[in-house]
């Protein structure tokens, strides 16, 4: 579109009665062509609409055109091609607003994902097994009653566990040391539960400054614990290997299971503790680790290794 005018403050005025007629234009194709008939799948009410609506605009804007020039000369194809240009901006502008609208869409997306993984992590960290806290504070009790030497350090260790899992499982990462320190405190007290008809191989190495998600290495050695140290097993083995190399943590849980065919071992492959971790490692490390479960008819092992980075 141009402007016939000769001097410069006509130029300027008229150039502002063009932004004008494109921001009609915009307005009209966005918040009522597109919303009422486009949307609604009137598409040929909507075409007819925009071929209208850009001859009624451009008809305007001639007539305008004429106030600031009366020797503007217009031709019909000229018309045409002035009707094409008029929605020129404003289908550009859309395509912008339609980019930064699935911009924002995208981004609001994103961030409700991330709630509901929040508080869905919180929700599985929260499934500790209730067992285990029970049998230490009937040990502890039985410990008090008799007056054994074992109850500070029963104390000690239930003490360290419990301000891990409240204080720590909040958090989105700690030290391997951390989570390697709250393992120990188990180990420490399941030992002073089985005695000496457990046998517990234990080995930490390597960077223990890594970060690691709270709790999933914990559960994977409760877990082991939980199904492996079963009544019916006349001397139960547990081994566990943790360590850290580079940016990588190496978790290796190996424990004897029960030889009952049934619900016992049923519960072990399907159970909520070893889903609860599955789904956990989905949500914290997606692509970031892998898991892998060898079942044999008398052992049982977890191999888990997770891509990580130092804390330091």
């Amino acid at each position: 579109m141009k402007s016939g005018g000769r001097n410069f403050p006509s130029f300027m005025v008229f150039t502002a009665f063009n932004l004008l007629f494109f921001m009609v234009a915009y307005y009209t194709l966005r918040h009522l062509q597109i919303p009422k008939l486009f949307n609604t799948g009137r598409t040929a009410l909507f075409l007819m609409s925009v071929v209208l609506s850009s001859f009624a605009i451009t008809a305007c804007w001639y007539l305008t055109a004429q106030l600031f020039n009366s020797n503007y000369y217009h031709n019909l194809d000229s018309f045409f091609t002035e009707c094409i240009q008029m929605y020129t901006p404003a289908v550009a502008l859309l395509a912008l607003d339609s980019y930064y609208d699935r911009l924002q869409e995208q981004e609001r997306m994103e961030q409700l994902e991330q709630e509901k993984m929040k508080q869905e992590l919180k929700f599985l960290k929260a499934q500790l097994n209730p067992h285990f806290l029970f049998n230490t504070l009937n040990n502890l009790y039985s410990f008090v009653i008799t007056e054994s030497s074992k109850a500070p350090d029963v104390v000690k260790r239930l003490s360290g566990i419990l301000d891990y899992a409240i204080n720590k499982s909040q958090e989105s990462a700690v030290l391997l040391s951390e989570e390697v320190a709250a393992i120990e405190n188990f180990l420490g007290l399941e030992q002073i539960r089985y005695g000496d008809r457990l046998l517990i191989d234990y080995q930490k190495k390597g960077d223990l400054l890594l970060s690691v998600s709270p709790l999933i290495l914990l559960s994977i050695v409760e877990n082991a614990f939980k199904h492996g140290a079963s009544g019916d097993i006349d001397q139960p083995k547990i081994k566990i290997d943790i360590r850290g190399e580079e940016s990588t943590i190496y978790c290796n849980v190996w424990n004897t299971k029960s030889q009952y065919n049934g619900s016992l071992n049923d519960e072990y492959k399907e159970g909520i503790g070893l889903s609860n971790i599955m789904r956990q490692l989905r949500l914290v490390y997606p692509n970031q680790h892998q898991l892998s479960i060898t079942e044999e008819k008398t052992t049982y092992n977890i191999a888990l290794t997770i891509e990580t980075k130092s804390l330091t």
